[in-house]
């Protein structure tokens, strides 16, 4: 409807300006100029070299020639179509001036100045021009369609000719590019490494270039192809509607893409002066926190140890706010799908990851509470370890089994943790252990044993100096605790171990029974606890030659509890 009023328009916008020219031509025959200009002459309407009618006289400032010209154009156009309505040619009368239209199209006009010299009316002359282009759309357009079908199959055959032939030459190409790459393969094709990685070998390469090849090979003839169809389409009338549709297939898509890239270009470099803000920022960060990690740069209060977290808590943070600033400025970030999607992933990660937010929420806890630090021997709940690795989720201890064993942060920041290594570094970590030992024993004579075997006993500090505390008076026996400071705490269990060995042999030297495990003695002649080959120099008195002295018999009765 709207096309047809704008064609209405536009030949009314013609008729009203030819009758102005019509007019101001007889306004200058009236005012005594001459009629025609000099250079004027007949001029022949032509179709396929057929002369229909003949245009005789100027209008305005077109001559005949001009004029003959013009409608010769429209009416080869409208030839040309292919599909000729003839019955599609209409006259259209208007006052003194005749329009002649092919459908909407406007093709000719009639004006009063056109009939002088013929003697005829203005209404005859346009009807009889009207018959003649009739005529010769009826008798040249058979012969017309023939010749151009003929001339469309010729043309459309050298064109599949030459797509033929570019393809055989395409084929070739590929082939002799793979033939060079089969004989240069070792030279050329060394495979892609990452540092020591090798992310592809050679023949790998080999066979990603060959597929790489093959496929460039197939989109070009797809692409001939593509370009070949609508030529041969707009050949024929009656499949020119199958060009527009390809080419607006190809074309569609492209522009959508083209107009949404130069539409994106503004927000493109928006999103590029925000990243490199917030990368400087990182990098002043990053800065910062190796000056304090190195202790080149003292906070008050704020920990070497704490550098690392901190920086990465800040970095994403930062990343988060930079995310949360570019969104915006994304493709397609308000449609209703994007928004759909990222409430969906957004509710997965927060149902799915309460764990690990609880993990990483006691990790920082634990980082800025500084219970325990990598390297220090530790024990959480009942497993001893040194710790191997602290990070955000989980904390990894090596038992001293070589048990590898990951506990997650949460569990860490209930349970109660104990620090072996931070005391030894300190004032020093004290290893104890209890031995039982009979009231017949001095407890000075005790206590210089324990304190003597502690001295002797390798990695126990001379200061602080070992102490005995007697922690309990038994039926049977008294309790001693030897202590004894250590400065290496990863060593704890081996120093315990030689501490229990040099008691032993301190108190098998010194004559005084350990009474662990529990002993009745009832000293009725049976031997006594001390090991053989320390008996006799138990029972020798100070200064007596061993040689000359023999074992006393001793006859205690002794049983076990």
């Amino acid at each position: 409807m709207i096309r047809k009023i704008c064609l209405s328009t536009l030949t009314a916008v013609f008729i009203f300006l030819t009758a102005l020219a019509a007019s101001a031509q007889v306004h200058v025959i009236d005012s005594g100029m001459p009629q025609f200009r000099k250079d004027s002459a007949k001029a022949p309407v032509l179709l396929l070299q057929d002369t229909l009618f003949y245009i005789n006289n100027p209008i305005g400032i077109y001559t005949a020639v001009e004029r003959a010209n013009r409608i010769n154009s429209i009416l080869n156009n409208i030839l040309e179509e292919g599909e000729v309505e003839v019955d599609s040619f209409s006259l259209f009368s208007s006052e003194q001036n005749h329009y002649i239209f092919y459908k909407d199209l406007p093709v000719l006009a009639i004006y009063p100045l056109d009939t002088t010299g013929i003697g005829i009316p203005p209404g005859d002359l346009a009807y009889n021009d009207l018959a003649a282009i009739k005529e010769g759309f009826s008798k040249n357009l058979p012969a017309y369609n023939l010749k151009t079908m003929t001339r469309n199959v010729l043309n459309t055959s050298i064109i599949i000719l030459l797509v033929i032939v570019v393809i055989i030459i395409l084929n070739w190409i590929f082939r002799k590019i793979l033939r060079f790459l089969d004989n240069r393969k070792t030279k050329f094709l060394k495979g892609w490494h990452l540092r020591n990685y090798p992310l592809l070998s050679s023949d790998q390469q080999y066979q990603l270039v060959k597929n790489l090849l093959f496929i460039l090979k197939i989109g070009l003839i797809i692409l001939i192809i593509f370009i070949s169809l609508p030529i041969i389409f707009t050949m024929f009338p009656a499949t020119e509607p199958i060009t527009r549709k390809l080419v607006s297939l190809i074309w569609n898509p492209v522009n959508k893409i083209l107009m949404g890239i130069l539409g994106f270009i503004p927000d493109l470099i928006t999103i590029i002066i925000i990243y490199i803000i917030f990368r400087y920022l990182v990098k002043g960060l990053r800065f910062l926190s190796n000056e304090i990690s190195s202790e080149k740069l003292d906070i008050p209060g704020f920990y070497p140890e704490w550098a690392s977290p901190t920086f990465m808590i800040a970095r994403f943070i930062l990343y988060i706010f930079m995310f949360v600033m570019i969104f915006p400025f994304l493709p397609g970030s308000d449609s209703a799908a994007f928004q759909g999607v990222s409430v969906f992933v957004g509710l997965l990660i927060s149902i799915g990851s309460s764990n690990a937010i609880s993990n990483a929420v006691a990790g920082l806890v634990i980082t800025y509470m500084r219970p325990f630090k990598v390297g220090d021997k530790i024990k959480i709940d009942d497993i001893v370890g040194t710790v191997l690795e602290k990070s955000a989720l989980v904390t990894r201890i090596r038992t001293i089994k070589n048990e590898d064993v990951t506990i997650p942060n949460a569990k860490v920041l209930t349970s109660h943790t104990v620090n072996y290594s931070e005391p030894a570094r300190e004032t020093g970590l004290i290893i104890h252990t209890t031995v039982t030992i009979g009231y017949d024993a001095p407890w000075r004579t005790v206590h210089s044993l324990l304190i003597n075997a502690a001295e002797n006993t390798d990695g126990v500090l001379k200061n602080p100096a070992p102490y005995v505390l007697q922690t309990s008076l038994d039926d049977f026996y008294i309790s001693y605790q030897i202590n004894a400071y250590i400065s290496d705490a990863n060593r704890m269990l081996t120093i315990r171990s030689l501490l229990h060995q040099n008691i032993q042999d301190s108190f098998n030297r010194g004559g005084v029974e350990i009474m662990s495990p529990h002993y009745r003695s009832e000293r009725d002649g049976n031997d006594i606890t001390i090991p053989k080959d320390w008996e006799s120099d138990a029972m020798r008195s100070p200064g007596e030659n061993p040689e000359s002295s023999a074992p006393k018999k001793r006859s205690p009765k002794s049983k076990k509890n």
